[in-house]
């Protein structure tokens, strides 16, 4: 019997691989982001979103800005422009990219914002697997109360798409995937 069971498991395992529950996300599944939602995070409305931190500059504004067209599909944020926040900055030796948690949530209240979103890419390259080449990109993202610098809400997420995928094409699902699951718990 414990056998029987063993073996069950195992083809349910396969035929859930099988089914898209694998890694790649070619085929069209959502896969659920990991999530953790304050209950207090409903109430931010104004959000401030600062390119990410990751391999290169270029990497960290294009999955920011990838992760800001997902948040504005959601209509539950006003979002301020990055140029905005530049602004704000002036004549500062800040930039905008690497900024630590505090001085982001700084630079956030300077600019009217209830919060600001910070975020990381770990990953975002391609991966040789089983004789191809696969797009693996990995996104951390919180958002941080402007006044008590308080996580709101922190996403992360990380997924490998199909043979022929850019690692820039799987950021966008990637990025779309993280929003999606943030949605469902913030209902």
């Amino acid at each position: 019997m414990k056998r029987d069971l063993r073996w069950i498991a195992v083809g349910l395992a396969a035929f859930s691989v099988a089914l898209g529950g694998g890694c790649a996300s070619g085929g069209g599944a959502t896969r659920t982001a990991n999530v953790y939602v304050a209950p207090d995070a409903r109430a931010v409305r104004r959000v401030a979103v600062l390119p990410f931190r990751a391999p290169t500059e270029l990497i960290g504004a294009s999955v920011s800005d990838l992760f800001v067209t997902e948040l504005m599909k959601t209509g539950r944020y006003e979002l301020i422009e990055r140029g905005q926040l530049s602004n704000v900055l002036g004549e500062t030796d800040v930039q905008l990219s690497g900024l630590t948690a505090g001085q982001a949530v700084q630079v956030g209240r300077m600019a009217g914002a209830d919060a600001v979103v910070i975020g990381t890419v770990s990953e975002y390259e391609n991966v040789a697997q089983g004789g191809r080449t696969l797009p693996a990109v990995g996104i951390s993202v919180r958002l941080i109360d402007a006044t008590t610098g308080k996580v709101l809400w922190s996403v992360d997420h990380a997924g490998r798409g199909a043979k022929g995928d850019t690692p820039a094409q799987q950021a966008r699902v990637v990025a779309h995937e993280m929003v999606q699951s943030l949605n469902r718990q913030m209902r």
